[in-house]
C-alpha cells in the first residue's frame, strides 16, 4: 500500500552540493516519481578510480553501504539484490523515471533499476543510450541479468549465459517535447532545453501541493537556445511554487557559442597546410555539426569514428529526428575503420579471407565496413590536407598508424582540466600530440570548447523569467550566487527532504 501525505515532498538522493549525480524522488498522495538518476562523479571519486570500481557481486551493497545509492526497498534489480540477500521480492513503490538526459551524471544508474520501472525520456535520449548499450556494455534500454542459475540437460546446476537468459527489455515510454502527461497525480509538462546533447529536457511538475520546475541542465549559446528560452516563458506563465536551478558555471560571466567554435575551427582548418585532428565528446552531436560544417567550408572531409557513424545512424533512422544531423554517408563525412582485433585490415585477403574480416570487427560496427564512404589510416596518411580526423582520447593509438605529417594541427574541444586527476591525464594526451609532432614546446593546441551549461547571466536570465516563490540549487557548488539572485533559497543536504 502506498502511503498517503497531504504534502509534496522532494527527496534529493544526488545532485546537491555537487555538479552531477541528480536523483531527486518527488512523492505526491503515494506518486513517486525520480527525476533522474545519475552517476556522482564527486561521490564515486571518493572511494573509486579507474582501477578499482564496486565489486561486481556486490555493487549494489557497496554503493549502499557508501552512500553512493540510496537503499529503498522494491526500487533495484532482483538479480543483484538477491544475490547479495538485500531482498527483492517487495512491489516497487516507485511510479516512473522522468529523465532529461542522457548524459552518465543524469542516467548512468539507471541500470541499477528494476525494469519494470517505466523510463519517459525523449526519443533522442533514448537513441543515445541505445548508442551505449549497443556499442559497450552498459543497460539502460534492457537488463541482462547475472548471477542467475538453471538446471542443465544433466540435472546439475548451471551459470546462466546471455544465451539461456536473454535480456529483459526495460519499459521506455517516449514522450512528445512541449505536450502535458499524466502520471497518477502528477502531471508532468517536458519542454526542450539547449544543452551539450541532443534530446535534452527541463520539467515542469503540477502536483497537489503547487508547481515545481527542474531546470536539468541547460544553456543559452548552444544551436536551441530558443528552446530555452520558451522554457523560461513557460516558468513564467506557470505559477511556479519552486524551481530546482542548476548552477555549474555561476561563476562564469561569459561564454562563447557554439558557433564560434564554428567559426574559429573553420580558420585554424584553413590556416594548417597539413591533417586537422579534433577532439570532442563523442555523443556531443552539436559539437560534431560544428566540426562537420567547418571541415566541409574548408573544403575537407570529416572522418568520424564508428560509434559517431552508429549515433547518426540511429537518428537518421528515426521519424522525429532524422533532419537534426547528417546521416553516416553524407557526401562530406567520411567513416574511419580502424584496426579490428586481428587487425586484418591490411592483411592479404588471399590467405584471410572477406569473412574473416568482418568478424574481425563487433556485430554493430560491420555493416559500416560496406559504406561507400569509409576510410582506414592508409587513405587518411596519404591524403592529410583533405581530412578533419576525429580521434578521441580513448584512440589515441590510431596515430601510430596514421603518422600526421609536419604541420598538422590538434584542435581541443573539450573541457579543460579542473582537477588534478584530469591534468594528470592531459599530460598523457599531449605525450601523445608531442610524440607525432603535431604540438610541442613553442607550439600548443587548439583548446576551442563552450560548455553545455549556461554562465551566471544566463542562470540569472533563468531565475528572474521563472519567476518561482523558492528556489533550491542543484548541480553546483556555488550556491551562494543563487541565494544572491533570489529572495527566498533554500540549500538541501544530500538525502535530505523538502515539503511543498
Amino acid at each position: 500500500m502506498f502511503s498517503q501525505t497531504t504534502l509534496t515532498d522532494i527527496t534529493f538522493h544526488g545532485g546537491v552540493n555537487d555538479i552531477g549525480g541528480n536523483k531527486f524522488l518527488v512523492e505526491d498522495k503515494g506518486t513517486k516519481i525520480l527525476m533522474d538518476f545519475g552517476m556522482s562523479f564527486g561521490d564515486e571519486g571518493k572511494f573509486f578510480s579507474q582501477f578499482m570500481n564496486a565489486r561486481t557481486s556486490n555493487s549494489l551493497a557497496d554503493l549502499f553501504e557508501l552512500g553512493i545509492l540510496p537503499n529503498i526497498p522494491g526500487m533495484y534489480r532482483t538479480d543483484l539484490t538477491k544475490h547479495m540477500g538485500l531482498g527483492g521480492d517487495e512491489e516497487t513503490e516507485i511510479d516512473a523515471v522522468l529523465l532529461t538526459h542522457a548524459h552518465v551524471d543524469h542516467c548512468k544508474y539507471i541500470s541499477y533499476l528494476r525494469p519494470d520501472i517505466p523510463i519517459y525520456c525523449s526519443e533522442a535520449s533514448k537513441l543515445i543510450m541505445q548508442n551505449y548499450d549497443d556499442t559497450g556494455t552498459d543497460q539502460y534500454l534492457a537488463v541482462k541479468e547475472r548471477f542467475q542459475v538453471y538446471e542443465n540437460n544433466r540435472g546439475e546446476i548451471s551459470r546462466a549465459t546471455s544465451r539461456t537468459n536473454p535480456p529483459i527489455p526495460r519499459e521506455i515510454r517516449v514522450f512528445d517535447e512541449g505536450k502535458e502527461f499524466s502520471i497518477d497525480s502528477i502531471d508532468v509538462v517536458p519542454m526542450p532545453v539547449d544543452h551539450s546533447v541532443p534530446g535534452v529536457d527541463a520539467f515542469i511538475l503540477h502536483t497537489s501541493s503547487g508547481s515545481i520546475a527542474n531546470t536539468g541542465d541547460l544553456r543559452f549559446h548552444g544551436r536551441r537556445a530558443d528552446d530555452t528560452e520558451r522554457f523560461v516563458e513557460k516558468c513564467g506563465e506557470s505559477s511556479l511554487d519552486l524551481i530546482l536551478c542548476e548552477g555549474t558555471r555561476v561563476e562564469s560571466e561569459s561564454s562563447m557559442t557554439e558557433f564560434d567554435v564554428e567559426s574559429i575551427s573553420t580558420k585554424i582548418i584553413n590556416e594548417t597546410e597539413q591533417l586537422v585532428i579534433c577532439g570532442y565528446p563523442v555523443r556531443d552531436l552539436d559539437r560534431l555539426m560544428s566540426f562537420y560544417l567547418a571541415a566541409k567550408n574548408s573544403g575537407r572531409y570529416l572522418a568520424i569514428d564508428l560509434k559517431q557513424a552508429y549515433l547518426l545512424k540511429l537518428f537518421s533512422s528515426s521519424v522525429h529526428c532524422s533532419k537534426l544531423y547528417p546521416a553516416p554517408d553524407d557526401k562530406n563525412i567520411k567513416i574511419f575503420i580502424p584496426r579490428g582485433t586481428w587487425s586484418l585490415i591490411d592483411k592479404d585477403l588471399g590467405k584471410f579471407s572477406q569473412d574473416q574480416l568482418y568478424k574481425d570487427y563487433a556485430t554493430w560496427q560491420r555493416e559500416f565496413l560496406d559504406y561507400p564512404n569509409v576510410v582506414d589510416y592508409r587513405d587518411i596518411a596519404k591524403n592529410q590536407k583533405e581530412f578533419v580526423f576525429y580521434c578521441s582520447d580513448f584512440n589515441l593509438q590510431n596515430l601510430i598508424d596514421v603518422k600526421p605529417n609536419p604541420g598538422s594541427s590538434y584542435i581541443r574541444s573539450l573541457t579543460e582540466p579542473f582537477d588534478l586527476e584530469m591534468e594528470l591525464k592531459g599530460e598523457q594526451i599531449k605525450n601523445w600530440f608531442e610524440r607525432f609532432g603535431v604540438i610541442g614546446k613553442e607550439r600548443e593546441w587548439n583548446q576551442v570548447h563552450v560548455s553545455g551549461h549556461g554562465d551566471g547571466t544566463q542562470i540569472k536570465h533563468v531565475i528572474d523569467g521563472a519567476k518561482a516563490k523558492k528556489l533550491i540549487p542543484i548541480h553546483t557548488q556555488h550556491d551562494e550566487y543563487h541565494k544572491k539572485w533570489h529572495p527566498n533559497v533554500t540549500s538541501v543536504n544530500q538525502h535530505g527532504t523538502y515539503s511543498l
